[in-house]
């Protein structure tokens, strides 16, 4: 059975007819985001400014654009420089309600896999423990991570584009470079959780993939942003890197991201040839989604990994996702905040 997100991409990113019946519940939507953003901006709902500079990396549409990658790529980058960052998260599909702390042996269902997976990373990688707090307010979030780490000096915050509450000094959009903003229509009918016309408003444009066919107008402010890897690595032995041509046997590819698509071009890429299973974004993964498997080589995104980290098998294997972005983006960025 395809998965609702499956279903649902495949309606926003192709010529669609019957999804025109949700353009009622778009407009709807068009409505209170408008209502919420006028509200801010009149002074009736308090926008709150947090003791040190914070910077938002979202999206206009929803999931799989590679925004957190691109957050990844910014605290490597901030850590380089003598900077001590934290991050904040909404803790998609978990239970934190108020503000969490994300520990290492912390668990998806309490925390969300995104804050998790950056947690683990760092450890994996640099050997840093980076603060990481998630909650649905981010404001709220922002000052609990503050008032934990008071020697925290600058904050990026993975997601928040449309929290208004949290204000913020520096903007970074990041788009599709293949799929852009699909049928053009805010959420249910297309995948836009914003008006298209904001992306004018943000400091800078992050593209994943070419940038060659984005209007004249955006060129100053938009920077390219690129993914790759040149190795597997074992869910069980994650210390020693594998290539492509380990597998012996049948390869299932399980995802449950955003846009699936872009991970299955990069294993058809490496010459694999496996079957596709797709789950909802950020699913919560379960032993008994994997039972049909155990005679077969199983591939999944680092992100996925992190969900299965109590159930692991010695046939589970991820790619570890690197990127490389034009360097202009963090010139600009500590610039504007004279950091």
């Amino acid at each position: 059975m395809r998965s609702i997100h499956e279903i649902l991409n495949n309606q926003y990113y192709k010529k669609s007819t019957w999804i025109l019946i949700l353009l009622p519940l778009s407009f709807f939507y068009f409505l209170i985001m408008s209502f919420r953003g006028w509200a801010y901006k009149a002074g009736f709902f308090a926008s709150i400014k947090i003791d040190v500079p914070v910077v938002v990396v979202g999206n206009i549409t929803i999931g799989g654009t590679g925004k957190t990658p691109l957050t990844v790529w910014l605290l490597e980058k901030l850590v380089k420089l003598g900077m001590r960052p934290g991050l904040i998260c909404s803790g998609y599909n978990s239970n934190a309600k108020s503000p969490q702390k994300v520990f290492i042996d912390s668990e998806v269902s309490d925390v969300g896999d995104e804050a998790l997976m950056i947690k683990l990373l760092f450890q994996k990688r640099h050997n840093i423990d980076i603060p990481v707090f998630v909650g649905k307010r981010k404001a709220q979030v922002g000052k609990a991570l503050l008032k934990s780490y008071p020697d925290i000096n600058i904050l990026i915050s993975d997601d928040g584009l449309q929290h208004c509450e949290l204000k913020r000094d520096f903007e970074i959009v990041v788009v599709d470079g293949d799929r852009k903003f699909g049928n053009g229509l805010l959420i249910p009918a297309g995948p836009l959780r914003d008006r298209v016309s904001r992306i004018n408003q943000v400091d800078a444009l992050v593209i994943n993939g070419s940038k060659k066919n984005w209007p004249v107008e955006n060129k100053n402010r938009t920077y390219a942003m690129s993914f790759y890897s040149d190795k597997l690595e074992n869910c069980l032995h994650s210390n020693k890197p594998y290539n492509f041509s380990v597998f012996e046997r049948e390869i299932v590819a399980i995802t449950g991201i955003g846009n699936p698509e872009r991970f299955f071009s990069q294993l058809n890429a490496a010459g694999l040839k496996f079957k596709k299973v797709i789950f909802n974004d950020h699913h919560l993964f379960t032993q008994s989604d994997f039972k049909n498997y155990d005679h077969m080589d199983i591939i999944m995104t680092e992100k996925d990994v992190v969900k299965c980290k109590n159930f692991l098998q010695e046939n589970f294997w991820y790619i570890p996702i690197f990127v490389e972005v034009e360097e202009e983006l963090l010139t600009k960025m500590i610039k504007k905040l004279r950091i």
